[in-house]
């Protein structure tokens, strides 16, 4: 086994400190791969149908293709937890296994949503807020029992979390939510299921993404929702999307039993 070492400068409270740092690395762990090297169970291609528009432009296929993290990212109010959740209750509807983890809001909350809007109730939910000294614990055990579909509300606000809990750097915590995903997606699980994520994060007064490029970059799909000064209007486009060739902008209002979308056909 070759051991490196090498100078890192340590994030602490108080003036930062250098240390020297011990790295176990063993050059026959790396692994070089060819496409024809990889294997999946075909399920990996059968995509997670909404029956609604949208499913248009989360891929080619039409609908939410197993194995995907996606980001969501808009301003206050635009839609984004609405379109989540309404995607989630569509999906448990159809027998699907889902999980909504709620970290921004409480089962009071939660319960006033689900009076105004009554087909979110059948989705799973985890209120975070309760385990705020595990979080760690608490999300790699939900996110190990196996889930078609975990819609997460907010990134920002689990990272945050994670950091009041063990401390550490944003790197950090982006690292460890990253690769958690990446396992769990990948069926590294109890159920062996490829795990699609739907991540909410906010956006800046200044529309821009509040976190750092890495969180936007790893995802295979992002995703802008907007709404419009007067907020008559919303709509969302994905920037990227590995799964899908189509670009254009769909338009959506949200109403007491549910998410209706609408879209020009000259963009299709």
């Amino acid at each position: 086994m070759n051991i490196e070492k090498k100078e890192i400068k340590v994030e602490r409270r108080g003036r930062p400190k250098k240390q020297i740092e011990e790295v176990n690395f063993n050059s026959e762990s790396i692994k070089l791969f060819r496409g024809s090297d990889l294997q999946f169970n075909e399920s990996l291609f059968i995509p997670l149908k909404t029956n609604t528009e949208i499913d248009i432009i989360l891929s080619t296929e039409g609908g939410l293709m197993p194995g995907t993290s996606m980001m969501i990212a808009g301003g206050p109010g635009s839609g984004k937890s609405t379109l989540v959740m309404d995607m989630l209750s569509k999906f448990t509807m159809q027998g699907l296994k889902c999980l909504f983890i709620q970290g921004e809001m409480d089962q009071i909350g939660h319960y006033k949503y689900c009076k105004r809007m009554p087909s979110f109730s059948c989705i799973q939910t985890l209120f975070l807020k309760d385990y705020m000294d595990n979080v760690k614990e608490t999300i790699e055990h939900v996110f190990s029992l196996g889930y078609d579909v975990i819609g997460v509300d907010s990134v920002a606000e689990i990272l945050s979390m994670y950091r009041d809990q063990n401390g550490g750097t944003s790197k950090q915590a982006e690292s460890w939510f990253l690769k958690l995903q990446d396992d769990v997606k990948k069926g590294k699980n109890q159920k062996g299921y490829y795990t699609s994520f739907i991540n909410i994060q906010q956006v800046t007064k200044g529309d821009e993404f509040a976190g750092s490029n890495r969180l936007k970059h790893m995802m295979e799909a992002f995703c802008k929702v907007e709404r419009s000064k007067d907020g008559l209007e919303r709509s969302l486009h994905f920037e990227k999307n590995r799964d899908c060739d189509k670009d254009f902008k769909v338009f959506f209002s949200i109403y007491q039993d549910g998410v209706f979308y609408a879209f020009n056909q000259n963009e299709e």
